[in-house]
């Protein structure tokens, strides 16, 4: 069972992303999928706080360094 959480906030031209705890496969395919969809929706400004990834899996890992996000943002921000 995962502890991942993707948190979203915000309204209107700013979007706050949070995902919570470790990322693993699902919790990747989600936050792509949210970027992807903000992107469509033509958000203006999208942010993702990194401040509640405790971890990042091998597979998620594999799967977002295969994307647009930084990943090595993300492993140096969890945890």
């Amino acid at each position: 069972m995962s502890d991942f959480v993707l948190g979203i906030t915000g309204d209107g031209h700013a979007i706050n992303l949070e995902p919570q705890g470790t990322i693993d496969l699902e919790g990747a395919r989600a936050l792509l999928d949210t970027v992807g969809t903000l992107r469509h929706e033509r958000h203006p400004l999208v942010a993702i706080d990194l401040d509640g990834v405790t971890g990042l899996t091998r597979e998620a890992w594999r799967l977002l360094a295969t994307s647009e996000l930084p990943v090595e943002v993300l492993v140096s921000g969890g945890g």
